[in-house]
């Protein structure tokens, strides 16, 4: 008898595929777990909590309230609340209730958690983000069920949809992953000329847009400009610096400043 018998007609899944399932597998076995929970219901009220023996409920607890970054007990009351209203519910008949959609609840718990919140107000903004994403995929649905989709309805759904983008930068900069822009310019020249990119009030030059300080200046100073960011001064300037465009003839610049000047690849000055 052939070992797929009771699979009936189901063809074996090709060889590619399942060593790319294997790996999919071992990647599965590194994400964090995700602690269950259980909805249960009685004399016409519901409830959740855990679906595993007591003997493991302070473990179970601490993984619930890691996931909003809190040891508050009103506060992680207060997020599972306010989670809950944003599922859908369902009627149970023994029970003679209605309660939340247990794998909606477990599944909004979990989007908290993957974020990973350092802290409350962090997890608000996680909290947020489920919100505006239960919104746009709902509003979607409702926009392409009908016949055809109404206008106002994709142009909400887009808006929710950049919304979300925006919150997902916002965790990201409050988290300190923000970016610092460098931009390097080559010409077909033999000569290589690196542009340091300062913003105007940038952090690190002292909100100033001009005399880099620090690891900037330490970055010009190495490819041959003045270390203190002054212009260069003219053989008859009486005293003020005056800043010499590159299509113009330099100004004569003492012997070791002159050292600091970048040797192009040919060896010319």
């Amino acid at each position: 008898m052939s070992d797929h018998a009771s699979d009936g007609d189901k063809p074996n899944m090709p060889r590619a595929l399942k060593e790319l399932g294997e790996k999919a597998i071992q990647r599965h076995k590194r994400r964090s777990a995700t602690p269950a929970l259980k909805v249960e219901l009685s004399e016409g009220k519901w409830w959740f909590g855990s679906p595993f023996s007591s003997d493991a409920d302070d473990q179970w607890t601490a993984l619930m309230f890691d996931g909003f970054a809190t040891r508050s007990q009103a506060t992680f009351r207060t997020f599972m609340t306010q989670l809950t209203a944003l599922c859908s519910s369902d009627w149970d008949k023994e029970a003679d209730a209605w309660h939340p959609n247990e794998d909606e609840l477990m599944a909004a718990v979990q989007v908290v958690r993957s974020v990973r919140p350092r802290n409350e107000a962090q997890a608000c903004l996680a909290a947020q983000m489920v919100a505006v994403h239960l919104m746009q995929m709902k509003l979607s649905a409702q926009a392409l069920n009908g016949g055809y989709p109404d206008p106002r309805s994709c142009a909400i759904a887009g808006k929710l949809a950049r919304t979300y983008a925006i919150q997902l930068e916002t965790m990201a900069k409050l988290k300190g992953k923000g970016t610092r822009q460098r931009i390097t310019v080559r010409k077909t020249s033999t000569h290589e000329h690196k542009h340091i990119h300062l913003h105007q009030g940038d952090i690190e030059n002292g909100d100033q847009p001009h005399r880099p300080r620090g690891t900037r200046a330490a970055e010009i100073n190495a490819i041959g400009e003045p270390e203190d960011g002054a212009a260069l001064l003219g053989p008859h300037t009486p005293g003020n610096a005056v800043s010499v465009p590159g299509n113009q003839v330099e100004a004569p610049v003492s012997p070791p400043r002159r050292r600091l000047r970048v040797r192009s690849a040919n060896g010319n000055r």
